[in-house]
């Protein structure tokens, strides 16, 4: 051998796990802010929907009081927005053709305490269709309201 020994190549160290690269970082960022970016708005867009009910339900109490609507409109007002309510938590295929008793069924299964007492459930399930009109529709308005409050974050079903 004329000149001097060589050693062997040798291959550098392993790389480790950690700290990832800067490109790994920016990508579990940008996950942690989409989640929380979807939790934001799923957790605003809930409220907002119950916000609007109490809208709507605080306009048909305004109506009422003014004299616009008499019992009669009130109540069918009130019990169209319930109905709407419903079935957008429920669904429009397991609600939209319950009437009466079934339908009230549904209307508090949604809640999680009794809101309606007896006369309410009846003027809810057939005020419509009265000619009298002996109903205390404070009362009532104040009882959707409260049922309104009471609705799940969620609903049970994919929007239709």
């Amino acid at each position: 051998m004329n000149g001097p020994e060589l050693r062997d190549i040798h291959l550098p160290a392993e790389p480790l796990w950690w700290p990832p690269a800067p490109g790994w970082w920016l990508l579990i960022l940008l996950v942690v802010a989409a989640a929380a970016g979807y939790a934001w708005w799923r957790r605003r867009r809930r409220p907002a929907v119950k916000r609007g009910l109490a809208r709507e339900l605080d306009a048909i109490r305004l109506d009422y009081r003014q004299g616009r609507a008499d019992e009669r409109a009130a109540v069918d007002a009130a019990t169209r927005l319930l109905r709407r309510a419903l079935i957008g938590y429920q669904g429009r295929r397991e609600t939209a053709a319950s009437t009466g008793d079934a339908w009230l069924a549904r209307l508090e299964q949604l809640a999680p305490e009794p809101v309606f007492n007896d006369q309410q459930r009846q003027w809810l399930a057939r005020g419509r269709y009265r000619r009298e009109a002996e109903c205390d529709v404070e009362a009532l308005l104040q009882a959707c309201e409260h049922w309104i409050h009471q609705l799940p974050r969620e609903s049970r079903h994919a929007a239709n």
